[in-house]
């Protein structure tokens, strides 16, 4: 199994962690979350069930990519060590025990009720964190290498030369180690170039 190390969002920040590239018998099938986000890229409102199963399968695929730290280390770190999540979850367990022994005419409330603990359980992480983790657990395009010019590979260049350090270490984007390294050499390269071009000028 393959491991690497990502900065991958988390709200308007980052975060590093190392993922792990899994295998399609690990991860749950794409159908049901496709049909979903189609729903949501043309603005039609999600049932309360629709929000729940996304939720699940992107807690789902979460936790098959990410390998330090765990998912249950974030949950941890996420929800603060006060126990809250666990808290949650005992009492829906308690609610939905205790809707097998009420009445027909409480049974709507109770329901409801679940469904707002079940959404709260399952809303674990940032949106853009748990969607872009399932993104890599289905093998969807996230880099933005893609996006790399030759003036923010030389710009890149020039920072690292005057602050220290790498020309990754200055361009903005999700990028795998991979990428970093040929972020690095290329800029390294193109900032060369330029120099040497520059003194061979300065010598005329």
């Amino acid at each position: 199994m393959k491991y690497e190390w990502l900065l991958i969002p988390f709200n308007e920040s980052e975060m590093l962690v190392e993922i792990k590239y899994p295998k399609l018998t690990q991860i749950p099938e794409a159908c049901r979350l496709n049909i979903i986000n189609e729903k949501l890229q043309k603005c039609i409102e999600l049932t309360r069930q629709e929000i729940i199963d996304r939720y699940n399968i992107q807690e789902q695929c979460c936790r098959v990519v990410l390998n330090r730290p765990t998912f249950q280390e974030l949950e941890i770190e996420v929800h603060g060590r006060d126990n809250v999540l666990e808290y949650k979850r005992k009492k829906l367990a308690e609610l939905e025990e205790k809707l097998k022994s009420i009445s027909s005419s409480e049974k709507e409330e109770l329901h409801r009720q679940i469904d707002d603990l079940k959404i709260s359980c399952g809303n674990i992480l940032p949106d853009n964190t748990m969607t872009t983790l399932t993104n890599i657990a289905y093998g969807v395009d996230i880099s933005d290498l893609k996006t790399i010019t030759k003036e923010k590979l030389l710009l890149a260049y020039s920072k690292a030369r005057l602050f220290s350090g790498k020309p990754s270490d200055y361009v903005s984007g999700l990028f795998t180690d991979g990428d970093r390294q040929n972020i690095d050499n290329y800029a390294t390269f193109l900032g060369g170039e330029e120099e040497i071009n520059r003194n061979r000028n300065r010598g005329k």
